[in-house]
């Protein structure tokens, strides 16, 4: 009967936690990566535009007059 040989419970964390290390690098270059580019991107505007035509303003409570 041939042995089984099981891997060593040491060598199975330490490859864990180097995948773990490793994803969260990655997640974390790819941010600091990003976050270069919103700079250029449009801001949000500034001024509230005033919506005063059509339902935009309508209450969707009918009104008793």
């Amino acid at each position: 009967m041939p042995a089984k040989k099981e891997p060593k419970l040491w060598l199975t964390i330490l490859k864990l936690v180097i995948g773990a290390v490793a994803l969260v690098s990655l997640v974390w270059f790819s941010l600091s990566f990003l976050s270069g580019y919103t700079d250029d991107a449009p801001g949000a505007p500034t001024t509230k535009s005033k919506m005063d035509w059509g339902i935009a303003n309508d209450s969707p409570i009918p009104s008793r007059r």
